[in-house]
């Protein structure tokens, strides 16, 4: 899959309530129709950050399509139009509100515990409401050549600990999406990350007491000594659709 992440820190017109009455109202509303999209994920900071957190953030956004060419055409379909339009109308899409966005592919490490996810609660077994906390967190590298192969060999192993739910790094794809005849994403002066983090935790409290161990703070600093522009929060997410793809039948 490639995932499309927006970072998304808070308007100055706007208060997070009124953010959130629009984001929650219509925004997302639209991107779950979006062309050809399979996953969609909104995530909100949480009040109480760990040590490691840094960077201006409000929101996160993660929207995933099966290709790079399935996402480059929703972005030049009316439903991708409309996205960007509404966000355009309401936050201004300009630089200083999305100070970077990750087109990225993922690697999904191996976690000693991971999450479960019930399809009646239509979200993650630990919370009542099915919303998850995410720790996430993006930078440039300093050496961009081998670095899922880096990665993996030095930090591969985070989801040895059971608080760890899900595990996954992205690098990034190194593209610019092109907008009809004059537009691109990223555009014109936004940042483009080269990779992203993402841990899950079944709680706040269990993602404190990991982000805030000597052993995960030695470990992401060792991170952002390879990293330039980095940033990383802890959130509160939730998956906003399953689009499938039948299968064909089995019997074995």
């Amino acid at each position: 899959m490639i995932s499309f992440n927006w970072v998304i820190t808070l308007p100055s017109h706007m208060t997070a309530d009124q953010f959130d009455d629009w984001y929650l109202g219509i925004h997302t509303e639209l991107a779950k129709v979006a062309h050809k999209i399979i996953r969609y994920s909104i995530n909100r900071r949480v009040d109480r950050q760990p040590d490691v957190a840094h960077g201006e953030f409000f929101r996160i956004a993660q929207e995933y399509w099966a290709d790079w060419d399935s996402m480059v055409a929703c972005w030049n379909h009316p439903t991708g139009w409309a996205l960007l339009g509404d966000g355009m109308v309401n936050m201004g899409l300009q630089p200083g509100t999305l100070p970077g966005i990750a087109l990225t592919e993922h690697t999904q490490f191996d976690v000693a515990q991971p999450a479960q996810f019930s399809t009646f609660q239509r979200g993650y077994r630990a919370r009542e409401d099915g919303t998850i906390t995410k720790f996430i967190a993006f930078g440039m590298a300093k050496h961009k050549s081998g670095l899922k192969d880096w990665y993996a060999k030095t930090f591969g192993d985070l989801g040895q600990d059971p608080l760890v739910r899900e595990h996954v790094f992205g690098t990034s794809v190194d593209k610019t999406i092109r907008l009809g005849q004059v537009g691109t994403l990223p555009s014109e002066g936004q940042l483009l990350y080269d990779w992203n983090l993402e841990l899950w935790f079944d709680s706040n409290d269990d993602a404190l007491a990991y982000l805030n161990s000597d052993g995960f703070k030695a470990k992401f600093a060792e991170l952002k000594d390879a990293s330039t522009d980095t940033l990383g929060g802890l959130f509160r997410g939730q998956e906003m659709l399953m689009l499938n793809t039948a299968l064909p039948h089995r019997d074995d």
